[in-house]
C-alpha cells in the first residue's frame, strides 16, 4: 500500500507521564525488520488535550489539500493520542535514519536519550514501563487511498525523569526543552552540549523544544 510523502512540523514536547511499552534503549525488530524505536505516554485528560489541540489542525490542513488535490471527500484516520478511561495515551515511534555528513561519512540518526540534567543516557541502563518520561515528537502527515488522512508521531527524543525502579536525580536537556526538573533521575557521562556540538555536522540534527 503507497502512503504518499510526509511534511515536517514542529516538534511538541510533552508534559512528565508514565512510559508505556517503552523501546527506546535499543529499536525493536520484532514488527519492523530495520528496526524501530518505540514509546508510549501516559497524560492527564487536561495534558492529554493540550497535544491535541496542536495535532488537530494539522491533520485538518492535510485533509483539506488533499480534498483539493483529489476532488473528492477524504477521511481521516484517528490521531495517535486517544481517551483510555480517565487518561489519554500517546504513541510514539522512530525508524533510525541512515545519512551521510557533507565531508561524505555516513551517520546513523537514532533516539535521544537524556537524564533529567540533560546527560546523554547510558543505554545499558534499561527504561521499563512506568518510568516517569517526557517525549518530544514531531507530527507527520501521511494519506493511503485505503485509510484516508492520519497522522503520526515521530519519536525524537526521551527525558528520564524517575526511573520505574524509583531512582531519581536533576535538570534538562534545552536543546529538546527539557528543563530542570528537581529529585530526577540523573546519569553519568558527557553533558547534552558536549553531545550536540559532536554531532553538529550531521544533515539532519534533531531540533526541539524542551
Amino acid at each position: 500500500m503507497a502512503i504518499k510523502s510526509r511534511q515536517r512540523e514542529e516538534a511538541i514536547t510533552t508534559a512528565i507521564g508514565t512510559a508505556q511499552y517503552p523501546w527506546v534503549n535499543t529499536p525493536s525488530t520484532k514488527f519492523v525488520p530495520e528496526g524501530e524505536y518505540s514509546c508510549n505516554i501516559i497524560l492527564t485528560k487536561q495534558e492529554g488535550e493540550a497535544i491535541i489541540k496542536k495535532v488537530e489542525p494539522i491533520l485538518e490542513k492535510k485533509q483539506k489539500e488533499q480534498a483539493e488535490e483529489s476532488g473528492k471527500k477524504v477521511k481521516t484516520y484517528e490521531l495517535p493520542i486517544q481517551l483510555e478511561g480517565d487518561t489519554y495515551v500517546l504513541k510514539a515511534k522512530l525508524k533510525p535514519v541512515n545519512g551521510k555528513r557533507k565531508d561524505g561519512s555516513d551517520y546513523t540518526r537514532s533516539l535521544g536519550l537524556f537524564d533529567s540534567k540533560g546527560n546523554p543516557w547510558d543505554r545499558e541502563v534499561i527504561i521499563r514501563g512506568g518510568s516517569k518520561v517526557r517525549l518530544n515528537v514531531r507530527p507527520k502527515t501521511w494519506f493511503s487511498p485505503l485509510m484516508g488522512v492520519g497522522v503520526s508521531l515521530e519519536l525524537l527524543a526521551v527525558q528520564v525523569i524517575e526511573l520505574a525502579d524509583g531512582e531519581l536525580s536533576s535538570q534538562a536537556a534545552e536543546s529538546f526543552g527539557f528543563t530542570e526538573v528537581e529529585g530526577g533521575y540523573v546519569n553519568g557521562g558527557e553533558t547534552l552540549d558536549q553531545a550536540l556540538d559532536a554531532e553538529e555536522e550531521e544533515e539532519d540534527i534533531i531540533k526541539a523544544d524542551f
